[in-house]
């Protein structure tokens, strides 16, 4: 189990309330979603992000730039994959390419 994995299996252990706490604190705290190319205002508005974590957007955009690679999240959590406001979480793909 790879340290992704464990901090998801932590996470599945989480209330609700906990894990949305959580979320909440790590967009603001280390999330560097907000500050991609290819962040828009409908994301802004529908308060998006952490998008290795929480999945793809729901807004339409244009792919200008990715910076997943660059985020202490996807760092820390040794994340493999990248594009998430498009592709999915981190979670989503791995299951895709087993």
């Amino acid at each position: 189990m790879d340290k992704f994995e464990k901090i998801l299996e932590k996470m599945l252990e989480m209330s609700e309330n906990q894990l949305n706490t959580l979320i909440e604190m790590q967009k603001k705290r280390i999330c560097i979603c907000r500050e991609c190319p290819s962040f828009n205002e409908c994301m802004n508005e529908n308060k998006e992000g952490l998008f290795c974590i929480l999945g793809n957007s729901s807004c339409r955009f244009e792919l200008i730039e990715c910076k997943c690679g660059e985020c202490p999240v996807h760092i820390r959590f040794q994340m493999k994959y990248g594009l998430y406001c498009v592709e999915g979480s981190e979670e989503e793909q791995r299951s895709k390419k087993k």
